[in-house]
């Protein structure tokens, strides 16, 4: 008995040594390092839509093919009681934006199986999708009618047959700021036969955005502007229509102001309208805020006589005016007492509540991370929303709304429905961590991200990538980033840090940080990134030998100003950013975000343009650069990096540029994505490690 228990204890001995000797080669096993072919296998969760009855999340998951070089969008749905989520839609191409009809029964979807995106219609308990509309051009969105026997939905104006003969003759030529297709609102019956006219069509000289269905279902709200130019955006206003077989009545205008409003949705007391717009000092910079603005009696006009000359009670007003989130979306509920909204606020989205008035705020999710956007029942205590973190991709979740004595609101028993990338447990991250230096500027305390490597060591000090967003005005948030544009944790499996700065000119912060840089781009902004640079190198994270720098659209701009401010960094990777002011601003489609931030035109007050353009700097550039661009971008013109390229070459700078053919402001094509982030890879390691 003796012996056999000292074998026990050797045999128990030698298990624990070999369980020590093993267990990191288990853990690697594991959990692997992440590549850029994982991240472009990431299925992207998406556009949670609850059912009027409260029952199933209807939701849009995304995958890239790379043989057919397209991204597939299918529909899917979850039982808010748990289960496995199943697809619902399955075409080759895209089926995305549901929406139930009021039956919870039917959902409608946007899918270009056929072509060119149209409205299709099928029953959640199985059989075909039914196309419930033909158009010449794309369908660009649709809304329901209240009791489900009608859709409203947007498409532009087809080109006239006597102009498709012209062009088929080879009289193809264009003439700038003409022969506009105007988009606008068609209302059919559903089922629709494909022959029957619209039963209802908005005026011929709005280019609407955005449309909402009045309770009633006689009523029509939608946002339009005066042209399809995105630069005619503040021409953009509110607009009330009345629907009717024979009727066509004048529209009745609800905004009169220089601002872009969007977001069109009734409040449930049938009388009171909101939308998104801006209110602060520059109509282009800050956060969109809820308005809303009440029509007297507007039920109780019938056959649209007298809607021609009817006026809102009062200019709309603004709700939360000194809320400094950025609000995503927003979704009034069915009783109409209260309005849900998501808000991006530092580098976190969360869910908020407010009584219809504005008159207090209620948080109602506090997790790091992105929670948002979501969706709300006809009936019923709940909520749906995507939620995800530095850690867990997004994904749907459900929770209940329970409202305490004192008629606080709280998210209860919150749930995850779906796991739609079970690879990912497998992947090995970095650790993020939220971090705030003061800038060199003028001591502003500035937030941002930090990603470390795997297996951080704290007596070794690593090569950091400094990632520059788009805007000005975007932010870097706790998401799990995995895109083509931001892959840290592919760098953290090469030892990199990653370092993603929110610099003056962010959202996320309020109306006075978003307007922080105007006239001062370069300035500011260059040194809130530098000193942030500079803050991760003091704490003896960072090698200051080895820094790259990257950034697409603003963050082209700040990366094209920075090499010619600083050599400091061994290597630049950046896109589509602006390099002359003077010829961006007749060339893009954003002349009024100009304006503003230079605070000046080519001919007038030019000099803010002349002297914060980067390509005046490049003969001072030694840091080698890739520079990438999409062939048919127009928010910046290919141009603009070519002056660039140009610049470095005469100043005998390495650079290389890559042309994307077909891509506009964002690379689409999953080749081009999965290229990009290998020239992008193989670059940085190339200048900044010599491999």
């Amino acid at each position: 008995m003796k012996k056999l228990a000292l074998r026990r204890v050797a045999a128990f001995t030698i298990s624990l040594i070999i369980f020590a000797t093993l267990s990191p080669l288990v853990l690697a096993q594991a959990k692997r390092a992440m590549t850029v072919d994982d991240v472009m296998a990431m299925r992207v969760v998406s556009d949670p839509r609850l059912s009027p009855d409260g029952r199933t999340v209807a939701f849009v998951v995304t995958v890239a093919d790379l043989q057919t070089n397209t991204r597939n969008s299918e529909v899917w749905l979850v039982s808010v009681e748990g289960g496995e989520p199943r697809r619902l839609t399955a075409s080759p191409k895209r089926d995305d934006a549901p929406q139930w009809a009021a039956d919870s029964r039917r959902l409608a979807f946007i899918s270009d199986r056929d072509g060119k995106p149209q409205v299709y219609v099928i029953a959640v308990d199985g059989g075909e999708a039914q196309k419930v509309t033909d158009v010449k051009t794309a369908v660009q969105s649709f809304a329901w009618s209240p009791d489900g026997r009608r859709i409203a939905y947007i498409a532009a104006e087809p080109i006239s047959e006597e102009r498709e003969k012209e062009k088929k003759a080879g009289f193809d030529q264009v003439v700038i700021d003409a022969d506009y297709q105007y988009a606008r609102i068609n209302v059919i019956d559903v089922p629709f036969d494909g022959a029957a006219k619209p039963l209802w069509t908005s005026q011929p000289d709005l280019h609407v955005t955005d449309l909402a269905w009045h309770h009633s279902g006689e009523y029509i709200a939608f946002a339009a502007r005066k042209t399809p130019r995105l630069a005619d955006s503040a021409t953009t206003e509110v607009y009330i229509n009345y629907i009717s077989q024979s009727v066509f009545n004048k529209t009745l205008t609800m905004t009169q102001n220089n601002r872009a409003e969007a977001s069109v949705t009734w409040i449930n007391d049938g009388d009171t309208l909101t939308f998104l717009s801006t209110s602060d000092k520059y109509p282009t910079i800050g956060p969109a805020r809820i308005h809303s603005v009440t029509i007297g009696g507007l039920q109780k006009y019938r056959g649209g006589i007298m809607l021609g000359a009817m006026a809102p009670d009062e200019d709309p007003k603004v709700r939360l005016p000194q809320f400094d989130g950025y609000i995503t979306s927003f979704e009034p509920e069915h009783y109409g007492r209260y309005i849900y909204f998501a808000a991006d606020v530092g580098v976190s989205r969360h869910l908020y509540r407010m009584p219809v008035d504005g008159s207090r705020l209620e948080q109602l999710t506090t997790d790091e991370g992105r929670q948002g956007p979501f969706s709300l029942p006809d009936k019923g205590d709940r909520i749906a929303f995507i939620k995800e973190d530095a850690t867990h991709p997004a994904d749907v979740w459900i929770a209940s709304i329970s409202t305490d004595a004192h008629g606080a609101a709280t998210l209860t028993g919150a749930r995850q429905l779906t796991r739609m990338n079970l690879q990912a447990e497998s992947f090995a991250l970095g650790r993020t961590e939220v971090i705030r230096w003061k800038s060199a500027k003028d001591s502003r305390e500035i937030e941002g991200l930090l990603v470390y490597p795997l297996d951080y060591d704290a007596a070794k000090r690593y090569p950091l990538i400094t990632s520059i967003h788009g805007g000005p005005e975007g932010a870097y948030q706790s998401s799990y980033m995995a895109g083509y544009g931001e892959f840290p944790h592919v760098y953290a499996a090469r030892g990199y840090l990653s370092f993603f700065p929110n610099f003056r000119g962010s959202s996320n912060y309020g109306a006075a940080f978003a307007a922080a840089n105007v006239g001062d781009l370069g300035g500011g902004d260059y040194q809130d990134i530098l000193s942030g640079v500079d803050y991760i190198i003091q704490r003896g994270l960072a090698d200051a030998e080895r820094l790259a720098i990257k950034g697409y659209s603003y963050g082209g701009y700040m990366s094209g100003w920075i090499i010619g401010h600083t050599t400091r960094f061994k290597a630049a990777v950046f896109g589509a950013g602006l390099a002359n002011a003077i010829s961006y601003y007749s060339t893009a489609d954003i002349q009024s975000q100009r304006e503003t931030l230079h605070q000046g035109t080519p001919w007038r007050n030019n000099q803010n343009m002349i002297e914060r353009s980067p390509v005046f700097y490049l003969q001072n550039a030694r840091t080698p650069s890739l520079i990438y661009h999409g062939e048919k971008d127009e928010r910046v013109p290919l141009g603009q990096s070519m002056e660039t390229y140009m610049g470095l070459r005469q100043a005998g700078v390495p650079v290389e540029m890559i042309v994307y053919p077909r891509e506009g402001h964002g690379l689409r094509e999953p080749t081009h994505q999965l290229d990009k982030m290998r020239r992008e890879l193989a670059w940085i390691e190339k200048y900044v490690r010599g491999e």
